[in-house]
């Protein structure tokens, strides 16, 4: 089968690879469509300090059950199937506290070789928790995009969105973007979102954002404050790893309310922040890191029922062999979300 393999800093080749062999209780998937993340896009452009080279990236991953070990119950062959990139063992300490991100051994199992490849293998526990079906009406490039749904569920349900609430969203990119659908599905009543490049504030509105700023124009929180009373938002996501919308983010927030920082921020970021805010203020300060199984389920049944639209995210399509374009297609921002469409031999 062939491979998308990473070597390093802008180092992806083409190969040739061995189809795994699976266990009892695995399956193989042929791969459909697998999703360019933004942790790829970082990988590929600079180099990760926890993914060692050679390997294989990509794991927004759907695509096709094409053999499975005598063990295996829950699934049948040709059944379409989204697969999760991990899921919680179950039974360490984080997990029996409900925290499933921080699972002990999150990575344990994890697909094999990886989602830029023609086939995958999938280990028992990811089977079982994480390899869902994809609803008839979801093409596999929308399924490709459960992964990063399932994030931001998690992140706007640590922000306890609910009906009536103001949120500002602090990035126009698909994270942005998804983040202000979930936010309308949990009943927010205004939703203000900022960003730099007009045609993704344009597709904001007609996703649902009830007022959107380009901060090269206005000011973000100037405006936050303008649409809110001057009390600011009851919930900040920061959708961008950025020290500086983060700061942002901390002077839109109202007194009692909350501010997620879910970018992931570069190595040695250092953010000044006065004390006083929390105490005084009882602003609640989080981040939140990845997906549950329960989130992965939940937000594949979202775009299942149509209430979050994936597929306007979706700007670019590439062939394995393009994977290296991808990344530098989305790290020149000429596209939002871009999908490597696999079709094996």
């Amino acid at each position: 089968m062939k491979t998308a393999v990473y070597y390093g800093p802008r180092d992806v080749r083409l190969e040739e690879s061995e189809v795994p062999e699976i266990a009892d209780k695995e399956i193989l998937v042929k791969i459909h469509a697998c999703g360019v993340c933004g942790t790829d896009i970082k990988t590929v452009m600079r180099g990760h300090p926890l993914i060692k080279p050679p390997t294989v990236l990509g794991h927004e991953i759907a695509g096709e059950i094409v053999k499975m070990g005598k063990d295996v119950m829950e699934h049948k062959i040709g059944e379409r199937v989204v697969v999760a990139p991990y899921v919680p063992d179950g039974t360490c300490y984080y997990c029996l506290h409900g925290r499933y991100t921080m699972c002990s051994g999150l990575y344990d199992q994890t697909p094999t070789p990886g989602g830029f490849a023609e086939f995958v293998k999938v280990p028992d526990n990811i089977v079982k928790k994480g390899t869902l079906e994809i609803p008839g009406t979801v093409s596999y490039e929308e399924a490709s995009l459960t992964e990063p749904l399932a994030c931001c569920l998690h992140g706007i349900e640590e922000c306890h969105v609910g009906v009536g609430d103001s949120i500002a969203i602090v990035g126009d990119g698909p994270i942005g973007l998804m983040h202000l659908q979930l936010a309308k599905v949990k009943g927010a009543t205004k939703t203000i979102l900022s960003g730099q490049l007009n045609e993704r504030l344009k597709l904001a509105e007609e996703l649902g954002a009830d007022v959107t700023v380009n901060e090269t124009e206005e000011k973000p929180v100037e405006k936050v404050m303008e649409e809110t009373d001057n009390r600011g938002a009851d919930a900040v996501i920061v959708a961008v790893g950025s020290v500086a919308a983060a700061e942002e983010g901390l002077k839109m927030v109202r007194k009692g309310g909350i501010i997620n920082f879910f970018g992931g921020f570069p190595s040695q970021s250092e953010l000044k922040l006065d004390p006083n805010l929390i105490h005084y203020s009882e602003v609640t300060i989080t981040g939140t890191f990845g997906f549950s199984h329960i989130t992965f389920a939940n937000a594949l049944q979202l775009i299942g029922i149509k209430r979050v639209n994936v597929d306007k995210l979706i700007t670019h399509k590439f062939r394995l062999n393009q994977v290296l374009t991808a990344i530098d297609v989305l790290a020149e921002r000429k596209g939002l979300k871009a999908v490597v469409t696999i079709s094996a031999r």
